[in-house]
C-alpha cells in the first residue's frame, strides 16, 4: 500500500510509515473500504459492459418505415377497397338497409389500423391517413350511388353535407381507435422486454437507490397510469366513432 501523506511504498501490515513516521492505523480501515468500493465500481462496469455487448449481439426489431409499399396496399387499401365492397354489396346488390352499411363500417377499418401501429411509430400520420382513408371511402360511395341512381356524386345541401361528414367521421374513428389499441400493445411489449439504455438505467436506479421498494412502486405507478390513458383514448375514439355513425338511425329517428 502506499503512505497517504507521503505516498511511499509502506507494507500493508505496517501500522506507521517508516519514511514520514505518520501513525497508519487509524486510516487504515478507511483505505480498505475505499479499495473494496473501487473493485465492487469495476465489477459493475464489467457487468455492464458484458450486458450492453449481450443487447448489440442481438439487435432489437425495427419498426418497417411508414413509406413501404406493403403497408400502404395491405393496411391502408385494403381497407379503403372492402369498405367499398360492402356498400356495393349491401346498398347496391342486396338492397339492404343502410344501418348494416354503418355497422360494417364501424368493424372494416379497426383490425388493420391495429396492426399497422404495432408495426409503426408514427401516430399523427397515420391518424391523418385514417381520416383521409375515411373521405375517399365516403366520396367513392357517392360515386357509386352517383352511377346506379343518376344523382350528382357530391352533396347537394347541408343536410347531406352533415350526413357526408358524420359518415366519415365515423369510419376515421373507427380507424383511430385500431391505431390507439395498436399503439397500447406495442408500449406493452416494449415494456416487458428490456432495452439497452433504458434497462441499465433502471438496474442503476436499483442499486442507487435506497429505497427499492419506492422504485418499484413508481415504476408499476406510471405503466398503470399510461395503460389506463391508452384505456380511456380508445375507449373514447370507439364511443366517437359510433356516435358519428350510428346517430342518424337513432338520434334522428332513422
Amino acid at each position: 500500500m502506499k503512505c497517504p501523506y507521503c505516498l511511499s511504498e509502506v507494507s500493508d501490515q505496517a501500522l506507521a510509515c517508516p519514511h514520514c513516521t505518520r501513525d497508519l492505523y487509524l486510516i487504515k480501515p478507511l483505505l480498505e473500504k475505499i479499495e473494496a468500493l473501487e473493485r465492487q465500481l469495476q465489477e459493475l462496469a464489467g457487468s455492464a459492459a458484458a450486458a450492453a455487448g449481450d443487447e448489440a449481439a442481438v439487435p432489437a426489431p425495427q419498426p418497417v418505415p411508414y413509406g413501404t409499399r406493403a403497408d400502404w396496399v395491405l393496411l391502408w387499401l385494403a381497407p379503403l377497397l372492402l369498405l367499398l365492397a360492402a356498400h356495393a354489396t349491401i346498398t347496391v346488390i342486396l338492397d339492404l338497409n343502410t344501418l348494416y352499411l354503418r355497422l360494417v363500417s364501424l368493424l372494416i377499418p379497426l383490425p388493420f389500423a391495429l396492426l399497422l401501429m404495432r408495426r409503426e411509430r408514427l401516430f399523427p400520420f397515420w391518424l391523418g391517413a385514417g381520416f383521409a382513408l375515411a373521405a375517399l371511402a365516403v366520396l367513392g360511395m357517392s360515386g357509386v350511388i352517383s352511377l346506379v341512381d343518376q344523382v350528382p356524386v357530391l352533396p347537394r345541401d347541408a343536410r347531406e353535407w352533415r350526413e357526408f361528414a358524420e359518415y366519415a367521421a365515423s369510419i376515421g374513428f373507427s380507424y383511430a381507435t385500431g391505431l390507439v389499441l395498436g399503439r397500447m400493445l406495442r408500449q406493452r411489449q416494449d415494456a416487458v422486454a428490456p432495452q439497452g439504455a433504458r434497462g441499465l438505467t433502471m438496474k442503476v436506479v436499483n442499486l442507487l437507490s435506497t429505497g427499492k421498494v419506492r422504485a418499484g412502486q413508481l415504476q408499476a405507478t406510471v405503466k398503470k397510469v399510461q395503460e389506463i390513458r391508452g384505456t380511456l383514448t380508445a375507449l373514447s375514439t370507439a364511443a366517437l366513432s359510433a356516435y358519428t355513425g350510428l346517430q342518424g338511425f337513432f338520434g334522428r329517428g332513422g
